[in-house]
């Protein structure tokens, strides 16, 4: 047994009351490389070994600290054997030492762009967190004693939640507040060594949804005379709900930061869809008109378009916009879980459910919008429930043979041809029809001209706030090299381009070299590995994809699409398929 597996408990209980409060994925490995500890989206890798050749890996050769953004696109990670399976946007690793030898790694990632942007923007900050936690382990290691263990733990746990410039509240089930940090003492006046309850600082429409097993943000909420956002979080213990931990975020300063962060973003406008291509105009007007009434929208378009931004705005626009937005990933979730995600189960319904039960989606969202994200990934078995609850307007909790009453804004996303699906039995047929009342097209980036430019100086404007440079703009040749690219990854992977430019680009304008090198390890990573038959089949998949959705993908539109390329319809359902 290594030193961090006989201390794995401990470790787990320091990440996890970290993860509440911070958002961030953590992981612990030990010398071996086994993970001892990790939350969130790492928790179900505890025992597994962490790739070889991956940032822990050469942490753990090296004794280095590592931080690196796109770890897929990192030259540190070319050799991973996780590399095509990589998610992670930003990773962040320091050495464990222990009598002078490296016996683990601690690291923090983020897998999704609102975290992505907090943890680079709050860099620092992390940094300094993550080397007190590795003191933390060092310091567990030396004091074995378990009473002298705990004392100094929670002495080490109360002085990195006074260092964060936020609220903190740890409440226990009858809302009786445990403990606080610093801030809310001063920022609340409260007084010390005083018993309060939350109803003693929060409204009761906040208490409301809290008693009604609400989690996520809430507000804002006038608290002494000052505005927050409160992040409501609830903590188990051996399947017990033993109560929340509540972070009060300065709504001013969020409003103040709006542009450098997305995690201090609470709205979404059709400004933010950038561009005055005819295409991408005639899909926002589509999206602005559908905002005026409650029906479902399906919205179509490749990977990276920008699907969410559309449905954010259609939501803050909406007659529902001061109600919860919600989005869930079809394809992400797996079959087992997607339907107690959706709709929500009763306790001991299933083995390893929550003892006290859980709402599903679909409830907590009922008067907001729900974005059903790659709703093609969707179970047939699944699609049946859905279309239920979309004409009935309730649901069924698994276990349970009660009926909830639902009624969320439906928008569902997809980058695959329903239509097709339908026909191929893939699809439920009467639930395309519920679910397209409108339907809106985003056009892929290389259809869209000179949007190129205008994206990438409004992501170079949000950029240079966030890392804090005055960068002017791009050479002549960097946006011909920039209007020339197909961008497979359409709007993001755009975005992708300039964070990289920025960060790398030391002086006040950005020349072609950094945008060539970026694209050049994009191209190198898309094309170099196939062969000219895949690359001719993906694109005549890619055209006549392009041609149904322009003529309509009936029989006989189709039957006259063979024609008019001199094919039999028998060889346009194969190359659609291949």
């Amino acid at each position: 047994m290594t030193l961090l597996y006989d201390i794995k408990s401990e470790l787990q209980e320091i990440i996890e009351s970290l993860h509440d409060v911070t958002n961030v994925d953590m992981a612990i490995v030990d010398e071996e490389l086994f993970r001892v500890a990790a939350t969130g989206v790492l928790a179900n890798t505890i025992g597994e070994k962490a790739p070889l050749n991956s940032l822990f890996h050469k942490c753990l050769l090296t004794a280095e600290s590592y931080f690196i953004v796109n770890p897929r696109e990192n030259e540190f990670c070319t050799q991973c054997e996780n590399l095509l399976e990589c998610n992670e946007l930003v990773e962040m690793c320091l050495p464990i030492k222990y009598d002078n030898m490296i016996i683990g790694v601690i690291g923090l990632c983020a897998f999704d762009e609102k975290t992505k942007e907090s943890f680079v923007l709050n860099k620092d900050r992390f940094y300094n967190l993550e080397i007190r936690i590795r003191g933390i382990i060092e310091e567990i290691l030396k004091r074995r004693d378990y009473a002298e263990l705990l004392e100094y733990r929670h002495l080490e746990f109360k002085t990195l939640i006074n260092s964060i410039n936020e609220g903190i509240i740890v409440a226990d089930n009858s809302l009786n507040i445990q403990s606080t940090n610093e801030y809310v003492v001063k920022r609340f006046e409260l007084k010390k060594n005083f018993d309060y309850k939350l109803s003693d600082i929060l409204p009761d429409k906040i208490l409301d949804k809290i008693t009604e097993g609400f989690c996520g943000d809430l507000g804002p909420v006038y608290i002494n005379g000052n505005e927050y956002m409160v992040q409501i979080n609830t903590f188990y213990f051996s399947s017990e709900r033993k109560g929340h931990v509540f972070v009060f975020k300065d709504f001013k300063k969020m409003k103040d930061s709006i542009m450098k962060s997305d995690r201090y973003k609470e709205f979404t406008t059709f400004d933010d869809i950038v561009g005055e291509s005819e295409a991408i105009r005639q899909a926002r007007l589509q999206a602005i008109e559908s905002a005026k009434v409650d029906v479902p929208v399906l919205i179509y378009g490749e990977t990276g378009t920008g699907k969410e931004v559309f449905a954010k705005a259609i939501h803050f626009s909406s007659n529902r916009s001061k109600d919860i937005y919600m989005a869930v990933n079809c394809g992400a979730i797996a079959d087992s879980l997607i339907e107690s995600e959706l709709f929500g189960y009763e306790k001991g319904s299933f083995t390893g459910a929550l003892a006290s039960g859980k709402k599903g989606i679909f409830e907590v969202s009922t008067n907001g919008t729900l974005l059903l994200d790659e709703i093609s990934e969707l179970k047939y078995s699944t699609q049946v429930k859905l279309l239920r609850a979309l004409e009935e307007k309730e649901i069924k909790r698994i276990g349970s043979t009660n009926t909830i009453k639902t009624n969320p804004r439906i928008i569902a996303a997809t980058n695959k041809n329903l239509s097709l699906l339908v026909e191929k039995n893939e699809f439920r047929e009467d639930l395309f029809y519920r679910l397209n009342i409108i339907q809106i097209n985003i056009p892929p980036l290389r259809e869209r001209g000179y949007d190129v430019l205008l994206l990438a100086r409004y992501f170079l404007d949000n950029f240079n706030k966030v890392y804090d440079k005055n960068i002017k703009g791009f050479t002549t040749k960097a946006e011909k090299l920039l209007l020339e690219y197909s961008f497979p990854g359409n709007v993001r992977e755009l975005k992708n381009i300039v964070e990289y430019c920025v960060i790398f680009e030391n002086n006040d304008i950005i020349d072609e070299s950094k945008v060539l090198k970026k694209i050049s390890s994009k191209k190198n990573n898309i094309v170099n590995d196939k062969t000219l038959k895949q690359v001719v089949k993906e694109f005549e998949k890619e055209f006549l994809k392009k041609e149904i959705l322009l003529i309509g993908d009936s029989v006989e539109e189709k039957k006259n699409l063979a024609k008019r390329l001199d094919i039999s319809l028998a060889t346009l359902y194969r190359k659609l398929e291949n």
